[in-house]
């Protein structure tokens, strides 16, 4: 068997295996198969009418939701956005003539030909270097950082989404700070699975680490507000204390930062 068509077949073995079982646990009604048809409706949004005017940028109908969503309530005051991924540049100006003009936008590509779209006139910056490389990642955190929003459209490639966040997430984003990844498509598809393990599979992890003041308790008591019994500390993951809220949107998945307190149960007679 020719080498180049195993992580082929590994993945459509892993993809049918995921069908079958979210048919299982979905149900007879939201399990049913059923034909969905395409369709071309007008793009809609701030940012898909900028999109729309732009040139050297490739985006997915679907995401200029997620965009406007998490976008626009910071379009009233400069931030500081870093961008995995460069392509044609393209996406840097959309951002450019989307976010407030004293916005700072920083790209990051390996593609040394990406260098071109440096232009510090408009606070636009590039760097040269690996998405995965974390001592590549520190050096533009230590000089432009930290950053409001991260968007990961870079190689797509299981390990790179997974190191860069875990290494981003925690020293790049500032506090109520927005982490996009988009085309988790690929998660999918046999030609970015160096792994088995996806940034899919991934967040699943980053949701119990949501809820991991949980494991070791039992009872809303121990979180109940003046009761004796509530606890005043718990041992958790570094995780647990910064992830704030996760969004699905299709193709793109929003892990929000936010310094939490330990919940409490408050009643009210």
């Amino acid at each position: 068997m020719d080498r180049n068509t195993l992580p082929f077949l590994r993945v459509a073995a892993r993809n049918r295996l995921r069908e079958r079982k979210l048919r299982r646990v979905l149900g007879p009604d939201l399990g049913r198969p059923v034909s969905w048809q395409a369709t071309d409706n007008p793009l809609v949004g701030e940012t898909a009418a900028i999109f729309e005017s732009s040139h050297d940028v490739h985006k997915w109908s679907q995401y200029f939701e997620a965009y406007d969503a998490v976008l626009a309530p910071l379009r009233d005051r400069p931030i500081r956005m870093l961008e995995i991924g460069v392509f044609r540049g393209g996406s840097l100006e959309m951002w450019r003539k989307y976010l407030h003009s004293d916005s700072l936008i920083v790209g990051v590509d390996i593609d040394p030909g990406c260098a071109t779209f440096d232009d510090p006139d408009r606070n636009i910056y590039v760097r040269i270097g690996p998405q995965q490389d974390t001592a590549f990642l520190r050096g533009v955190i230590d000089e432009f950082g930290p950053f409001d929003v991260i968007l990961d459209d870079g190689s797509h490639v299981n390990s790179h989404i997974i190191d860069s966040f875990t290494f981003l997430f925690p020293n790049a984003l500032a506090d109520s700070g927005a982490y996009m990844v988009e085309d988790i498509h690929a998660n999918y598809w046999w030609t970015h699975a160096d792994q088995p393990a996806t940034f899919v599979d991934f967040t699943t992890s980053l949701i119990d680490a949501m809820h991991a003041h949980y494991f070791s308790t039992v009872g809303e008591q121990l979180f109940h507000a003046g009761d004796t019994k509530r606890e005043t500390a718990i041992q958790v993951p570094f995780a647990t204390t910064i992830v704030g809220k996760i969004e699905f949107y299709d193709s793109i998945a929003v892990i929000h930062r936010r310094n939490r307190d330990l919940p409490r149960s408050i009643f009210r007679a």
